[in-house]
């Protein structure tokens, strides 16, 4: 019984995925992205057989299996089997992405045809060009468009009515086209071959070359939509969380100052919008002010942090972690004041103590006691005399004694 459930749990997320928002989903009947596996993304069911040959390889972006590689054998196909979603009997719009490794002989990309010249069609390479054919009348008749060489190229084949169109890359507005009397297509009991011929006799060449995206479509599609699907655009969103300092430059280079919702617009990996939805919080930065009076420096932020540094070799003066700092030494100096997880470091201020002696704690120490004429002299009460200390300091001092 868990075997039973396990098998219908798989067979959904096998068979079903959801085409980008860039596909047309009106009148779609099978897109095959080629995301790992051959899967019909449109919905419908219509899943890919890959025959060994045909290998999984990277798209036109660089991604890793993402796309099939088709060596040009037999067995170097994918076949995906007739259905009611796939009766097509008038209108069509078939587009993919191709990069073709040769440029000579016949080889078949995109096929449901019927042997003989019959109501039917198929997409193939001749030479440097692809071919957009219908059997009637007794023969082939075909639109062609020319490869460019060495790269990814979006073709486009399109029938509206009785005419016939075929686009490569971006040449919408002026494709290769041909008026055809052409009856339904009789060719849906057949399945669709990509790589190969469905009708092999005589023997037909197979597809030498990479395929990826492939699109069919039971209506012609509007030249927008094929815009769109050359452009190959989808929407990207997310959200994103920032707390700043002051201000925050948010992607695509707004600079905000103040907490709130803001929304950026930037181009992702595939060069369409992705649409960034940020939650932002703005932190005040702290002030670092610093007021100097004399030897002393006092920053004016109040309730915050504080680490003094000597500029002169930037490091961090232990234990000044005071608003006010008065430094021992002639040097540059400066404060960090940091508030929460915000910080700002204040310009360097030079406190100099040349020609007034470097402050010490060191108590100061007599060297000499002269009188008023300069001569050194011994201490003598009720005489005015000057006391002449270590630290360069001179004091006047006169004891009285009765």
């Amino acid at each position: 019984m868990k075997t039973l459930l396990l098998t219908l749990l798989l067979v959904p997320m096998m068979s079903f995925g959801q085409a980008p928002n860039y596909v047309p989903s009106n009148g779609l009947i099978g897109y095959w992205p080629f995301n790992g596996n051959a899967n019909d993304e449109s919905g419908n069911g219509n899943n890919g057989s890959v025959n060994n040959a045909a290998l999984l390889t990277t798209d036109r972006y660089g991604n890793s299996n993402n796309a099939y590689y088709f060596d040009g054998t037999d067995n170097s196909d994918i076949d995906v089997p007739s259905s009611n979603d796939l009766n097509i009997t008038n209108d069509i719009t078939i587009s993919f992405w191709i990069f073709s490794n040769s440029n000579s002989g016949e080889k078949h990309i995109i096929d449901r045809d019927l042997c003989g010249f019959n109501n039917d069609w198929r997409i193939l390479q001749v030479n440097n060009s692809v071919h957009w054919s219908s059997g009637v009348s007794g023969s082939d008749q075909f639109v062609s468009v020319s490869l460019i060489a060495n790269q990814w190229n979006f073709i486009v084949a399109k029938r509206e009515g009785n005419l016939f169109t075929l686009t490569i890359n971006d040449s919408f507005s002026s494709p290769s086209q041909m008026t055809l009397n052409n009856s339904s297509f009789g060719n849906n009991s057949i399945p669709i071959f990509f790589g190969d011929a469905v009708c092999n006799s005589p023997s037909q060449n197979n597809f030498l070359g990479k395929l990826d995206d492939i699109g069919i479509w039971n209506r012609a599609l509007s030249q927008q939509e094929i815009t769109d699907l050359f452009i190959s655009c989808t929407l990207t969103s997310s959200i994103d969380s920032h707390t700043a300092c002051g201000s925050y430059t948010a992607p695509d280079g707004q600079v905000y100052t103040s907490t709130g919702i803001y929304t950026a617009i930037i181009d992702n990996a595939a060069g369409c919008d992705s649409v960034i939805t940020i939650d932002l919080t703005i932190n005040p930065t702290p002030s670092a002010a610093v007021i100097q009076n004399g030897a002393t420096l006092t920053a004016t932020q109040t309730g915050a942090t504080y680490e003094w540094v000597d500029c002169d070799d930037e490091s961090i003066i232990v234990g000044e972690i005071n608003q006010a700092f008065t430094p021992a030494v002639t040097g540059n100096y400066a404060v960090i004041v940091t508030i929460g997880d915000c910080f700002k470091k204040s310009e360097c201020f030079l406190v100099d103590f040349t020609g007034i002696g470097e402050l010490n704690n060191t108590p100061k120490q007599l060297i000499k006691i002269v009188d008023v004429l300069g001569r050194e002299t011994p201490f003598k009460p009720n005489t005015p005399l000057l006391y002449i200390y270590s630290d360069g300091t001179v004091e006047r001092i006169m004891i009285i004694e009765k």
